[in-house]
């Protein structure tokens, strides 16, 4: 008998061990419900998190975090602090793990809603800075199409499409759209982007957490401007309110760097100045036959007028790309 309580008693030990070992945010997040909801919804647990990519200044003070080990999808959470000053401290670039914090993924009666891990003092959470000053994760790009727009119905907004949950509170970028429409969602804060590839994908973002904001949206927004790309992170935006149910998917800006336009040393069009964009470059060297911009691929890109010729001058002006001094 006494063999049996001490065996029960290892086996109950064991289960608390395995119940409380931490989960990494892509163990919080992945999901295959149809409504995207956690598997973790309503469970107090501990969390391996991640990078701290976004600390915005307004509302209730939330972190944003990501984890670069699941660059793809579902590495993004967000943190919400329900006790006050929990965050003071706190950088962009800090990787933060988190015990005894509640998953909250249904506010509503229908819910696909943002996944939260909310910081509530009858938890006595803790929060810990497991190191500084790490390297932001970059952006995933994705294609437009894949950020579903709501339909727009009688009172409504409803996604049809809700496969960018692997996405949610993660960083990602729109290549190559335009400013459609403004004026768009609950508080008429949104704005459409249009890819200029396909005119028939469009997706949603807002400015209300860039820190770069005075007023509704950001000064570069404006109906028919381009960008090269729109950086930000994804959240999903739900609820119900004055009898207007909404459900739509929004890229959340963070700074005015969000906002990307084609540099002339981008000459693979991808958003980006980077070695792949050097290769290209070393193509066209000492070629002297660049008298137009649209000749040699733009690879003549001193600051004077072409002068035909792909040299160190031009070489001197794509550092400068290469190494950020320039936007």
């Amino acid at each position: 008998m006494r063999l049996v309580i001490v065996i029960v008693a290892v086996m109950l030990g064991l289960a608390g061990q395995i119940q409380a070992r931490a989960l990494s945010i892509y163990e919080i997040q992945y999901t295959t419900d149809v409504n995207g909801i956690s598997p973790q919804n309503g469970q107090i647990i501990d969390c391996l998190g991640g990078i701290v990519t976004h600390k915005p200044p307004t509302g209730r003070p939330r972190l944003i975090i990501q984890d670069p080990n699941y660059p793809d999808g579902w590495g993004g959470i967000q943190v919400k602090d329900f006790i006050g000053g929990s965050f003071e401290g706190i950088e962009i670039g800090d990787w933060i793990s988190l015990t005894n914090v509640e998953v909250e993924d249904s506010q509503y009666t229908k819910t696909r809603g943002t996944t939260f891990l909310q910081y509530r003092a009858e938890n006595e959470p803790v929060l810990t800075v497991v190191s500084r000053n790490n390297p932001i994760p970059r952006p995933l790009p994705v294609s437009v199409s894949e950020i579903a727009a709501p339909v727009e119905g009688v009172d409504e907004w409803v996604l049809v499409d809700h496969s960018a949950e692997r996405y949610e509170s993660m960083l990602i970028k729109v290549i190559d759209v335009t400013v459609a429409d403004m004026g768009k969602g609950k508080v008429n804060d949104n704005y459409i982007l249009v890819s200029n590839n396909d005119p028939n994908s469009v997706c949603w973002a807002s400015d209300y957490m860039n820190y770069d904001v005075d007023g509704i949206y950001h000064p570069f927004i404006g109906v028919g401007n381009n960008f090269c790309g729109v950086t930000g992170f994804l959240e999903q935006y739900i609820g119900e309110s004055d009898g207007i149910y909404y459900d739509y998917y929004q890229l959340l800006t963070t700074k005015t760097d969000d906002f990307l336009v084609l540099q002339p040393a981008d000459f693979d069009g991808d958003c980006d100045v980077d070695f792949e964009d050097l290769g290209i470059f070393m193509g066209y060297w000492k070629q002297t036959d660049c008298a137009a911009r649209d000749n040699c691929n733009g690879t003549d890109i001193a600051p004077e007028q072409p002068d035909g010729v792909v040299d160190i001058l031009d070489l001197m002006e794509f550092i400068r790309y290469l190494n950020g001094e320039k936007n």
